[in-house]
């Protein structure tokens, strides 16, 4: 795809955002149905989000995905999370400014709505990113449109979400993703149209769930306009890594952040930022927090790295970037840290690697890229529910 075409396609996805389960389905490769009922052999399911659709896919031991149900779901969607738990699933509806919410079935993956889902998350239109705290007692949702984030509590029995008082809190310019640190004490926002590339950085009141800035928020990036995108927390909780995405002035880097574990605070990792591929969109790391992965937008490629534990800093993983398929727009890896999957926005389908756990390094599955049925996959969540 030329570099047109994927600016294009960039465009239609993310301007669009500014900006009932439909039976087990068919197609290749076979879904283990009954009937209407699914019931895949598995306890790690993973949800993709894409047009109008919410898919859901069993992973076996294999790592390859197997098709179990759609689920019909919002027109543009870019945050989709299972809780800590496994037992809800999230995903944030940009059009109607809301958060879809569902229960999940441990044993199944099959998902159902939580009574009074979709749960509003105010206006005008613009809900992004979803981030759940550890103890699955908050959740949090980026509003684009409104420069906010918007705050609530879970029912820890039933799913349900209620608006945390004072909710929304301000956020930076176009607020795109959040992510929680894992004390729970800490919130980061990326706000992807600010001048500075700046962090939004918050601490979380461990009773309410109400967010109070940081001294010091938003932390620079040092990249430059536009920029901060993906989050992702690797190095046992020390390190916050940004990708600075940008198509009119792309960065092609990941900026890398030190956590103060006692204030929240950032600072820059020394030799921060540093390189990736083409618009690293997305990033994610590995359970253990050694690796790092970032989806490169522009050059259908996912960059790897390993986390240096002591400094944060990011070392490329030998044969690093991996080919994906058309433009990768989310990455994601699985709870058990053995593969890593990729949700391709241009093809439609789903790049799957395994991942060596001592060396970061990357083969494609057999098989791979599987075919997702499904157009403009943005959004990628894993549950493991045993």
């Amino acid at each position: 795809m030329s570099g047109y075409v994927k600016h294009v396609v960039m465009a239609a996805i993310l301007a669009a955002m500014c900006l009932c389960w439909v039976g087990c389905g068919g197609g290749s490769p076979p879904h283990p149905c009954q009937g209407a009922t699914c019931v895949p052999s598995a306890t790690e399911f993973l949800y993709l989000t894409a047009l109008d659709d919410i898919s859901g896919f069993s992973l076996g031991t294999s790592g390859a995905p197997t098709s179990f149900k759609n689920l019909s779901g919002p027109n543009q969607s870019i945050g989709i999370v299972a809780d800590p738990s496994a037992k809800f699933l999230y995903i944030s509806d940009f059009g109607n400014a809301s958060v879809d919410a569902f229960a999940i079935n441990a044993s199944s993956g099959v998902s159902t709505p939580v009574a009074g889902s979709p749960f509003s998350a105010g206006s005008p239109p613009g809900t992004g990113g979803i981030a759940v705290d550890p103890s699955t007692k908050f959740l949090y949702v980026t509003l684009m449109n409104s420069a906010e984030v918007a705050g609530f509590s879970i029912n820890a029995a039933t799913g349900a979400l209620t608006p945390i008082p004072g909710s929304p809190f301000p956020a930076g310019n176009t607020p795109f993703q959040a992510i929680v640190d894992s004390s729970g004490k800490f919130l980061y926002v990326s706000n992807v149209n600010d001048s500075q590339g700046g962090i939004s950085a918050y601490n979380i009141d461990l009773a309410s769930g109400a967010l109070t800035p940081i001294p010091g928020s938003p932390f620079p990036t040092q990249t430059g306009f536009p920029g901060p995108a993906g989050l992702a927390i690797g190095g046992g909780g020390k390190f916050l890594y940004v990708g600075m995405a940008g198509t009119a002035n792309a960065n092609h880097v990941i900026s890398g952040f030190s956590i103060d574990p006692a204030t929240g605070a950032l600072t820059q990792i020394v030799g921060s930022p540093f390189s990736a591929g083409q618009d690293p969109l997305r990033v994610a790391t590995d359970p253990a927090g050694k690796f790092l992965f970032a989806a490169n937008l522009l050059d259908d490629t996912l960059s790897a790295f390993t986390i240096d534990a002591s400094s944060g800093a990011l070392v490329p993983v030998a044969g690093s970037p991996f080919a994906t398929h058309s433009v990768p727009f989310a990455v994601i890896v699985d709870p058990n840290g053995r593969f890593v999957y990729v949700a391709n926005a241009g093809s439609g389908d789903l790049s799957v690697f395994s991942l060596d756990t001592a060396t970061g390094t990357l083969s494609p599955l057999a098989g791979s890229p599987f075919s997702t049925g499904q157009q403009g996959p943005t959004g990628l969540g894993i549950a493991k529910t045993k």
